[in-house]
């Protein structure tokens, strides 16, 4: 059995269940989980961000609609139109080897 780490996973295409690509996976989001490693919760993947591969980063837009000032709200949500959200209990399975994530289904949501 080999190991992957989650950079392994950036950047990795989608592919939705009908088959079509979704763009790229461009983030993960992260929870903590009941297991504590040392004085610290280990983390887990709760999903996945994904969209078509734009330079610069969410900057937290992702996470809060009313997230730093308006025009700049404005800016980042209009570069990132096509981004939206797959929770990881709707992945049906990677190809390391290709480097898809397979979906079971097909479309993103929104971010919120």
């Amino acid at each position: 059995m080999s190991s992957h780490r989650l950079d392994d996973v950036l950047g990795m295409s989608i592919r939705f269940a009908d088959g079509r690509g979704g763009g790229r996976v461009l983030d993960l989001r992260l929870t903590p989980s009941q297991r504590v490693s040392g004085p610290l919760a280990e983390l887990v993947v709760e999903g996945v961000i994904a969209g078509r591969a734009r330079p610069g980063t969410l900057f937290g837009y992702d996470r809060h609609q009313e997230q730093g000032p308006w025009l700049i709200r404005v800016i980042i949500r209009a570069l990132h139109r096509h981004t939206g959200y797959v929770a990881w209990d709707d992945v049906d399975r990677i190809d390391w080897d290709a480097g898809i994530l397979h979906l079971r289904v097909n479309q993103l949501a929104e971010l919120s």
